[in-house]
């Protein structure tokens, strides 16, 4: 809410205006009271402030009525704005629990890529250093394998870039896409050592 009061809104007008009644039926009906009606009086100034005070009296029924009504009103708008603040929230938390299903799938393809670049990494030789003949056939004789990892992972990923991309979650669908092109890179290692 703003600190600025509305001073146009319907509602408000209504409580000024029965706050006005209630003021001035006080007023006029603390001036009645403290006449002293056994003493001389000026009938005609009395007969105004009972007039005057029937007047407030029916202003403030008046504005009763308009508050209620008012104010039902207002509990209308406010229901209608909650239904749609419910239904929004329905749909920010399904999509919420989509994202972190994205983000876990996406999670579980990272472990995955790293414990199978950690078994690739075992057949790197030492710094300078070329395969024995012996890495090399272990390394070949792996290769099938590897490669089939390889490519049910960057299946995998392009699977989940190409869900992030029709739910429009740009950020899991980068990573996704970055991470297959990173397999990429080691497919073509990985294809690059077989030859050494």
């Amino acid at each position: 809410m703003s600190n600025k009061i509305k001073r146009d809104s319907p509602l408000v007008k209504c409580v000024l205006a029965l706050d006005g009644h209630l003021t001035e039926l006080e007023r006029v009906g603390t001036k009645i009271n403290s006449t002293d009606m056994t003493s001389d009086i000026d009938v005609e100034y009395i007969q105004k402030l009972m007039t005057r005070f029937t007047e407030c009296g029916q202003g403030i029924s008046e504005e009763v009525s308009n508050l209620s009504r008012q104010l039902q009103e207002s509990q209308a708008r406010a229901e209608a704005v909650a239904e749609g603040v419910s239904r929004q929230a329905e749909l920010f938390n399904i999509r919420r629990n989509e994202q972190r299903e994205k983000l876990e799938q996406f999670r579980v393809l990272g472990e995955k890529v790293r414990e199978l670049t950690a078994a690739i990494s075992r057949f790197r030789p030492a710094d300078g250093n070329h395969l024995t003949s012996e890495d090399h056939a272990k390394l070949t004789s792996n290769v099938p394998g590897l490669e089939a990892q390889l490519l049910s992972l960057i299946e995998e990923l392009q699977n989940l870039r190409k869900s992030a991309r029709d739910s429009r979650m740009k950020g899991v669908e980068k990573n996704a896409e970055s991470l297959a092109q990173t397999l990429e890179a080691v497919r073509k290692k990985l294809g690059d050592l077989t030859k050494r």
